[in-house]
């Protein structure tokens, strides 16, 4: 329970109880040493950054003041970097970095996304308030000061030279020790006001580091979902892998075991049956040799159509339309194929689009039918979930079958299922008596890959 407290304290900083970590005066302390060092440091940035604009955007026209732009760009992300650092160490205010990551490509790519982040813009706002907002919370300092001065002046005042006193009209000078005490008191009002006052700017500042120097909502948004997209597609990734690696697995090992054994088997079969006849025993030895020589034949098949439903080797040689032409082969239901695609498609694209379609054409024979099928595999520009228009891989399989089709059912949810997790859809259209058609859209590239 403690250590949530203390987690959610150090996230907080000012957020909710308006103080910053620790005991009262080291809260005292660094709230002074955070109001006091935002002057020079405003006038440092204010500085550097005010006379980098100033002398690059000018020359910008000839392209000399670009590397001037280019540093003050760089000074402006790490004055930022360096207010976070302060606001964290000084007052607890934890702040996360709002800059986007830097895509990939020339230095003129990388410069102008970064220039096209809103957050270098917000940045640049802050560095340049906090020359006045500096000069204000040193002002607020100084008051403070001074009202500590004037509360200790009965101890000191009759050090004063001769004449010297603390005079606020003609007709009060502070020279006796009743009036020393009038300043005291009045010492004490302003520095009440004053201490009353220093929180509540550190409370302001922090409201507008976390305005300017951190993520909005949307932002911080945007990221999460990218990260998320980032992860999914890695896993996406990953599936794709051990897919390849099961299939090569059960290709070269247990597929060429059975191979090797039912070819065994096949050679004894036949010694034993062109042996002389007669002998129960033999006959008997024979039957079992066939029996079994016809099992590994039949697991053979079986590993083989296995193999083909986890990663196809012609998919990965020869592309989707070898891939699919070999599905409408293998189907009772004669099948015709159109595959019009200018280049191959991205990997998962095309692994869900050959299952969307070998799953479809299992479905039309087994339930359909159906006396012919068509598939159709191109691209096309649309649009997915009311984003914007993308390009998209969009395979179509129909039949002329009965219809009926449940797109609720196990075989239809996994292949939906499937087109969800590339941001892509599946729909049905089975109307009762037919015809049938299952249509899958799936980008042709990844959120954010451009």
């Amino acid at each position: 329970m403690y250590h949530t407290e203390e987690a959610a304290a150090a996230d907080e900083g000012f957020g909710r109880e308006g103080t910053p970590r620790g005991r009262p005066l080291v809260r005292a302390l660094l709230s002074t040493l955070f109001l006091l060092s935002s002057l020079p440091l405003g006038l440092f940035w204010f500085f550097v950054v005010a006379v980098a604009l100033l002398a690059g955007l000018p020359l910008a026209v000839v392209w000399v003041g670009l590397p001037i732009l280019a540093l003050a760009t760089l000074a402006c992300i790490l004055g930022t970097d360096v207010e976070r650092r302060r606001l964290s160490a000084l007052l607890g205010a934890c702040i996360s970095s709002p800059h986007r990551p830097l895509p990939r490509g020339s230095f003129l790519a990388r410069a102008r996304a970064r220039a096209a982040d809103p957050a270098l813009w917000r940045g640049l706002l802050y560095l340049l308030l906090l020359l006045p907002i500096g000069l204000v919370e040193t002002v607020v300092v100084l008051v403070l000061a001074f009202s500590a001065v004037l509360v200790s002046y009965p101890l000191w005042f009759w050090a004063l030279p001769e004449g010297v006193a603390i005079v606020a009209t003609n007709a009060f000078v502070a020279d006796t020790v009743p009036k020393a005490l009038v300043v005291t008191f009045v010492g004490l009002v302003v520095m009440a006001a004053a201490a009353a006052f220093v929180p509540q700017a550190c409370r302001a500042h922090v409201s507008l580091g976390r305005a300017l120097l951190g993520p909005r909502r949307r932002e911080a948004l945007d990221r999460r979902v990218e990260a998320l997209t980032e992860g999914r597609s890695k896993a996406v990734e990953a599936a794709i892998a051990e897919r390849r690696r099961i299939e090569r697995d059960l290709h070269d090992g247990a597929q060429q075991r059975l191979v090797s054994l039912a070819m065994a088997l096949g050679m004894a079969r036949q010694k034993l049956e062109g042996s002389p006849g007669g002998d129960p025993e033999v006959e008997r030895a024979t039957e079992l040799v066939g029996e079994a020589h016809e099992e590994a034949k039949r697991a053979l098949a079986e590993i083989r159509d296995l193999i083909r439903g986890i990663h196809p080797a012609v998919l990965t040689d020869r592309g989707l339309d070898a891939a699919v032409s070999a599905l409408a082969h293998r189907s009772p239901v004669p099948t015709s194929v159109v595959v019009d695609l200018d280049e191959r498609p991205p990997e998962a694209a095309e692994i869900t689009a050959y299952f969307v379609i070998a799953e479809a054409l299992a479905n039309v024979a087994k339930h359909s039918g159906a006396s012919e099928a068509r598939v159709l595999a191109r691209r096309e520009r649309g649009a997915v979930g009311g984003e914007d228009r993308r390009d998209l891989l969009v395979v179509e399989v129909g039949d002329d079958g009965v219809g009926g089709a449940d797109p609720a059912g196990a075989g239809l949810k996994g292949l939906a299922d499937r087109a969800v997790v590339l941001d892509g859809r599946l729909t049905v259209e089975s109307p009762a008596g037919g015809p049938t058609r299952v249509r899958a859209e799936l980008p042709w590239e990844e959120r954010g890959d451009g």
